[in-house]
C-alpha cells in the first residue's frame, strides 16, 4: 500500500485540490451579506483535505471523462461535507474545527447555524450548472444521489445522538453509524464523478460500493487518531469523541469487554471533557486492544474496497492510482 508520504501521490492530489480551490473560491467571489459568507469562507479557506472533491475529479478521470465536467459536483460535494461539520459541531458541542475555533464558538451558534444552511443551500446550487455540461438525465442522476446522502446523513446523526442518551449500541450498529455519517458521502462522491464522467451505473454502483468500504475504514481510523493522535496535526481536542459522548468501534468493543467498574469510569466521562480521565479511558482502550482491534477492522475495510476497485474495468495505472489514494485516506496520520 502507497502511504501518504508518497511524493507522486501527494503532487497528484494536489492537482485535483489546486483545480477545486480555484472553482469554489470563483464560486463565493462577490457574495453578501458578511454574515453569512464570512464565516463560510473562513471555514473553508482554513483547508482541510478536499479528500471528497478530489475523489469525485478523480472518479470522473478514472471513467475516461473530463474533470472539468465534474467540478460543480465536486464543489456541490465539499459544501455539503462543511454543512455537517457546522452543523456536527454545535451538536456535539466541539470547540475545534481544523486548529481553530469552530464556528459556533468564534461566531455564536445563530450565525454559525446560519453558514450551516447557507452551505447546505449552496451546495444544490452548484449542481445547476449539471444540466448545461451532462445533460438531463446525469444531471438529475447526480441531484438524486445528493438527496438521497442528505436523508442518510441525518438518519446517522440520529442514531449518534440516540446514542447519547441510552449509552447501548451492537457493532453492526456502530458501523451502520459510520456508514450512514461518513462512508456514503465517499460513496456519492465516487459515484457522482463516475456519472459526470458518462461512466455505466455498474461501474458507477461499483465504485460507490468500494468507496463506502474505504469510507467505513476511513472513519475508524479517524476515530483512532481522536485517541492517539497529535493535537497540532488531527486539528481537533484529542479524546473529543470519549467527551462528547461519540459511539465509536474503540468505545463499544472496550464497553464490551471491560469490568463494571472501569465501564462506570467510562460513563463518567461522557460529556465531561476532563484530560486526565480521558486518558484513563484510552488506556483502557489499550488494555482490552480496543486499538488494535478498530485497526483490524479498518484494514479490512479498507482491503474489501481496494479489491472491489481492481476489478472495476479501467486502465490500471488509473485504478493504481485510486488504490493509492485509498490508503492515503485511511492511513494518513492527521
Amino acid at each position: 500500500m502507497v502511504k501518504s508520504g508518497n511524493r507522486n501521490l501527494n503532487q497528484g492530489i494536489d492537482a485535483y485540490v489546486n483545480i477545486f480551490e480555484d472553482a469554489y473560491k470563483r464560486n463565493l467571489a462577490g457574495r453578501e451579506p458578511d454574515t453569512l459568507y464570512k464565516p463560510i469562507i473562513d471555514l473553508l479557506g482554513r483547508g482541510g483535505k478536499r479528500l471528497r472533491p478530489s475523489l469525485c475529479l478523480m472518479a470522473c478521470e478514472l471513467v475516461g471523462g473530463d474533470i472539468k465536467k465534474a467540478i460543480p459536483t465536486a464543489i456541490c460535494i465539499e459544501f455539503f461535507h462543511n454543512f455537517s461539520l457546522v452543523h456536527d459541531d454545535i451538536e456535539d458541542g466541539s470547540e475545534l474545527r481544523r486548529g481553530e475555533p469552530a464556528l459556533h464558538i468564534k461566531y455564536g451558534v445563530p450565525i454559525a447555524v446560519n453558514a450551516g444552511d447557507g452551505l447546505y443551500a449552496l451546495c444544490y446550487g452548484a449542481l445547476r450548472e449539471n444540466e448545461r455540461l451532462l445533460g438531463v438525465e446525469r444531471a438529475w442522476r447526480i441531484f438524486e444521489e445528493l438527496a438521497e446522502l442528505s436523508v442518510v446523513l441525518v438518519e446517522g446523526q440520529a442514531m449518534d445522538l440516540e446514542f447519547k442518551d441510552r449509552r447501548e449500541m451492537s457493532e453492526s450498529e456502530v458501523i451502520e453509524t459510520l456508514r450512514k455519517k461518513t462512508a456514503k458521502l465517499f460513496a456519492v462522491s465516487a459515484k457522482c464523478g463516475a456519472i459526470a464522467g458518462s461512466a455505466s451505473n455498474e461501474v458507477a454502483e461499483e465504485l460507490g460500493s468500494a468507496w463506502e468500504d474505504i469510507g467505513i475504514a476511513f472513519q475508524i481510523r479517524d476515530d483512532i487518531l481522536n485517541v492517539i493522535g497529535e493535537e497540532g496535526k488531527y486539528g481537533k481536542s484529542i479524546g473529543g469523541d470519549i467527551a462528547e459522548g461519540k459511539p465509536t468501534l474503540l468505545l463499544i468493543n472496550c464497553l464490551d469487554r471491560c469490568e463494571l467498574d472501569e465501564k462506570e469510569k467510562i460513563y463518567k466521562c461522557l460529556h465531561n471533557y476532563d484530560k486526565q480521565k480521558i486518558e484513563e479511558v484510552v488506556n483502557l482502550f489499550r488494555k482490552y486492544g480496543s486499538i488494535d482491534y478498530s485497526e483490524e477492522i479498518a484494514m479490512r475495510y479498507l482491503r474489501e474496497g481496494t479489491d472491489k476497485i481492481r476489478e472495476i474495468e479501467g486502465k490500471e495505472e488509473l485504478k493504481e492510482r485510486m488504490v493509492a489514494l485509498a490508503g492515503y485516506f485511511v492511513e494518513r496520520e492527521k
